[in-house]
């Protein structure tokens, strides 16, 4: 059976559209629609060419596709608003099945892991009135049977929780929450915020101690509108906004960040550890965006018999691929787990080499990519990586990355500097060969998709020292030899040359911008930045008087003098 998912957003208050394909149970194919419109987070629209490069990557017509699976049953007219869409693009509609919004976050993470029995868990915002859902999963003769154990609604949402004080620091909701979770190591948590969130072992839920909402909802209409209650927010920390023009962050915003990733944090924890006590289980899926909240995550790290699947794709953008598991589920399909994220769209070398005369810059051919990017990158050379399918989900994984030699001092400078036009505080992830990540953690769940911090030792961080944050941690990624074979290989020429099979990795796009998917998008990146070299396959493309690392003149911001992290 031909299965295609999608996630589509009507309104200014969903995000993230994307479609999925799946076909017998497989997954063939998923990509979000950001990284094809070029508009990032894409809110409001329809994943028309996610639906297109879904069914060109399956060879099929929208004809050949039995069933279409949405999230959204609570939103009015739905079914008929895909309907028309579908109808007026492609001229028919198969059949439409509507999925609960936490349900298929709970369907796709499950049947994705590959796990036989598990506790599945979403958390997020708030999708078809419901924040948190906590299930059990089980998988008998193929089929998942999923059994609820908890539901919290609205007014004790942990993702609006902490976009609140995301908005309220400054950032955008969606975009800004991994901001504030930087922000979290240069302070100290010393505002007392459970008033407004926690969970209650006696009961099992999570609750609120006050009335007074951190949160207003009452003119919302637009996910990127603030939704703080500025009021009662100053008057628990006396901690006023940070305007524009008014000197930035000072020391009380980095203690407030902390502050809001303490909370977060133990009430996210004690929901899940809660539940995996009280079953008796040893295994946990994870999804909706909190889920990607990898500083929490470290914590279930230090359990090492605990098995944890974090879907990759955890937040709304992975609704998708969740839908249609369920629905494949629901028909009495075996779902096969997915073994990788590198199932968005990929290019020839003919399709690559026709982009690469049309911009009419010089290039040439390389004999082996891997090898001749680990010389670039031990010479201190900023690279952009852009070899074979792009990966489906918010992280780089090695496709579509930028890539960076850890062991440089300020190379993390050099790179938010003049390459991702960031905040200065915001840290960078390595890449690295299994081997290394395994000094680092003896936890069996899979490092492979960048959900996880990890807190480093102080004699291993100083191998990759620009790939480890302020507070000792670093957001891994292992690679699999069989899932990336060539990016294995690069790390293993790097190993050689450097004598550290890590590399920084962070995604191909420059800020504000959706990371890239295109040949045509990979070159405008690189001429828009300080990017050094370019490999899109085997063809290379160099600048030939690229800025030198040492001339980028970054300003020392005051925190950091104060807290002792020198630049």
């Amino acid at each position: 059976m031909n299965i295609l998912g999608l996630h589509a957003c009507f309104t200014a208050q969903s995000h993230d559209p994307s479609a999925a394909l799946l076909m017998d149970g497989r997954t063939i194919a998923a990509t979000e629609e950001e990284r094809l419109n070029r508009i990032k987070t894409s809110v409001g629209f329809f994943p028309y060419k996610s639906v297109e490069a879904c069914l060109e990557i399956g060879r099929i017509k929208l004809r050949d596709i039995d069933r279409v699976a949405a999230d959204g049953v609570s939103f009015p007219y739905l079914r008929e608003k895909i309907a028309k869409c579908l109808k007026h693009k492609f001229g028919f509609c198969p059949p439409i099945h509507l999925v609960h919004h936490a349900k298929a976050h709970v369907a796709g993470a499950f049947l994705s892991s590959g796990f036989e029995k598990s506790l599945v868990v979403s958390v997020d915002g708030l999708g078809d009135r419901v924040s948190s859902l906590v299930e059990v999963a089980e998988r008998k003769r193929g089929i998942a049977k999923f059994r609820e154990l908890y539901r919290a609604d609205k007014a004790v949402s942990l993702g609006n929780f902490y976009t609140a004080f995301t908005n309220y620091l400054g950032f955008k909701s969606v975009e800004g929450e991994y901001k504030v979770m930087g922000m979290a190591a240069y302070g100290k948590p010393r505002f007392n915020l459970s008033r407004w969130l926690r969970f209650d072992p006696a009961s099992g839920q999570i609750v609120r101690k006050t009335p007074k909402a951190y949160n207003d909802f009452r003119i919302y209409t637009a996910v990127h509108e603030a939704i703080y209650n500025e009021k009662e927010i100053f008057r628990a920390t006396r901690v006023r906004r940070p305007l524009p023009g008014f000197g930035g962050f000072r020391q009380e915003h980095f203690d407030l960040a902390a502050s809001v990733q303490q909370v977060f944090q133990e009430a996210y924890l004690g929901l899940i550890q809660h539940y995996l006590k009280k079953e008796g289980l040893r295994t946990l899926c994870l999804a909706g965006g909190c889920a990607l909240n990898c500083l929490a995550n470290m914590d279930l790290l230090h359990d090492p018999d605990l098995n944890v699947y974090i879907m990759p794709a955890a937040s709304d953008r992975g609704l998708s691929l969740g839908a249609a598991m369920a629905v494949a589920n629901q028909a009495g399909e075996c779902v096969f787990p997915v073994t990788h994220q590198y199932l968005g769209r990929g290019y020839t070398n003919g399709q690559i080499k026709q982009v690469l005369k049309m911009s009419g810059l010089p290039y040439k051919r390389v004999k082996d990519q891997a090898k001749d990017c680990a010389g670039e990158l031990a010479r201190g050379r900023v690279v952009a990586w852009f070899q074979g399918r792009a990966e489906f989900g918010p992280r780089a994984l090695g496709h579509r990355s930028i890539l960076a030699n850890p062991r440089i001092r300020n190379m993390k400078i050099i790179l938010n500097a003049k390459i991702k036009f960031r905040e200065s505080y915001r840290p960078f992830a390595p890449a690295m060969l299994p081997e290394e990540s395994q000094v680092i953690t003896r936890n069996r769940s899979d490092l492979g998709y960048m959900t996880f911090t990890l807190k480093v030792p102080s004699k291993l961080a100083k191998r990759y020292p620009e790939a480890v944050h302020f507070d000792g941690t670093t957001r891994v990624q292992s690679v699999n030899r069989k899932n990336s074979p060539l990016f294995h290989r690069l790390l293993c020429f790097l190993r050689k040359v450097s004598g550290v099979g890590a590399v920084i990795n962070t995604s191909f796009n420059l800020a504000n911008e959706p990371i890239v998917d295109s040949p045509l998008d990979a070159i405008r990146s690189f001429i828009s930045s300080g990017i050094d070299v370019l490999y899109l396959h085997q063809f290379k493309l160099s600048k030939k008087n690229p800025i030198p690392s040492r001339t980028v003149v970054v300003p020392r911001h005051r925190w950091e003098g104060r807290r002792g992290h020198h630049l």
